[in-house]
């Protein structure tokens, strides 16, 4: 088998492209390989109105594609042109890059596969041995396509979420399918104009909102005006991940002011947070201890305590009567910040009591908002919104991009 027969094995190059040669040329730094594709003479190409036509003449074009070894790569072509029925010359597509790209669609896959894997556009680009913005444009348009012409499922189970896009207050709305597991809708804000603009997004893509059955929310009051405007249909459910929040909150709120009064409460506050099935047992010991010294704090973790355990208890009636009794409990410290949290329970029962019947979570949307999080530390932040969707879209959105496998 020679070099051309090798190579065009390699490149996966099938009739009627094949390698016409392969050289090797010094360049500043190193020696470059140099591939030159050509196509059969006489061969007739597709156009955009599925028709095929002889060649009208030719493009010389050049692609960077993956070093082989340590030596640069680059394919060179010359791409026909043909001329369609309405009199219109086009260039024809080459299968071994995309329209208008000057690299390779296995260049442009690696350089997404290092920035999906989690390196930074930069060093991404330092590795590839380009401008680190030219892997953000790849992946822009990679995304954009994707995007345009994968059409989602039906969404049933959705999760509706804030997360923050800049410092000063600047967030974003994100939608999420549960069962997918995936981002399918983003709008700048968190009101409920975002959501609209969220939803429209998503609908775009071929979803429908009369499909979705539950939506899974926190107690914002422009959440819940949206779900009203938006979701008529869907059962609106109040996560108990938010309600713990809240609960966690009350719960910090008493030690600050109680450490006021009671120095050794001093560095106890991921004490108090953290699970009591969690707790090393000298730690389950310090709390026992300090909850004798200051009452308030004791009572309140307690509370705490107890509340999770209603969420274990899979009958519904029986649930419900497990939260009444807490809510009474909870009532009886007439403890203020208590009292507000029982009222917000109260306020959101139905939706609450629907978490019972649904099981639905918005734990996924939380991990959403981590990773969001996450992909704008190593950004280093966003000042573009659009680049910063683009790329909440790229890693989270579950878009056919065929990235290869980290193993090649």
């Amino acid at each position: 088998m020679n070099d051309t027969t090798l190579f065009t094995y390699a490149l996966g190059l099938t009739d009627p492209w094949f390698v016409m040669n392969v050289k090797f040329i010094q360049g500043d730094d190193g020696a470059e390989l140099h591939i030159k594709i050509d196509h059969k003479d006489g061969y007739q190409f597709l156009s955009d109105d599925d028709q095929y036509y002889s060649v009208y003449d030719h493009v010389e074009k050049s692609w960077r594609h993956l070093n082989f070894f340590q030596h640069t790569c680059y394919i060179h072509a010359r791409v026909p042109r043909v001329r369609n029925s309405k009199g219109n010359t086009l260039m024809v597509d080459v299968p071994w890059a995309s329209p208008g790209s000057s690299f390779t669609l296995l260049f442009e896959a690696y350089a997404m596969l290092l920035v999906h894997s989690g390196m930074s556009l930069s060093a991404g680009g330092e590795y590839m041995d380009i401008d680190g913005r030219i892997i953000g444009r790849i992946i822009k348009r990679n995304v954009a396509v994707a995007l345009a012409e994968q059409q989602l499922n039906p969404v049933t189970q959705l999760g509706l979420d804030e997360t923050s896009y800049q410092k000063g207050h600047q967030y974003i709305t994100v939608l999420t399918d549960k069962e997918e597991k995936k981002v399918v809708g983003l709008g700048y804000g968190k009101d409920v104009e975002a959501v609209g603009e969220a939803l429209l997004e998503m609908e775009i893509r071929g979803a429908d909102r009369k499909k979705v059955e539950t939506i899974s929310l926190d107690f914002s009051p422009a959440y819940i005006a949206a779900c009203k405007k938006y979701f008529k249909k869907a059962a609106k459910v109040f996560d108990r991940f938010h309600l713990e929040c809240l609960l966690n909150k009350v719960v910090d709120q008493i030690r600050r002011e109680d450490q006021k009064h009671n120095t050794v409460l001093k560095k106890t506050r991921y004490l108090w947070l953290k699970n009591a099935a969690n707790l090393k047992e000298k730690q389950k010991l310090i709390i026992e201890l300090l909850g004798q010294t200051c009452p308030r704090i004791g009572v309140v973790y307690r509370l705490k305590e107890q509340f999770k355990e209603v969420w274990q208890e899979p009958d519904i009636e029986k649930a419900k009567k497990l939260l009444r009794a807490w809510l009474t409990l909870a009532l009886n410290t007439k403890i203020e910040q208590v009292v507000g949290f029982v009222n917000t329970v109260k306020k959101h029962w139905r939706g609450i009591i629907t978490y019972f019947i649904e099981q639905a979570t918005n734990a996924f949307a939380e991990q959403v908002n981590l990773k969001i999080q996450e992909i704008k530390r190593v950004a280093k932040g966003y000042r573009n919104l659009k680049n910063f969707y683009t790329m909440i879209y790229f890693h989270l959105g579950k878009l056919e991009l065929n990235l290869p496998t980290k193993n090649g």
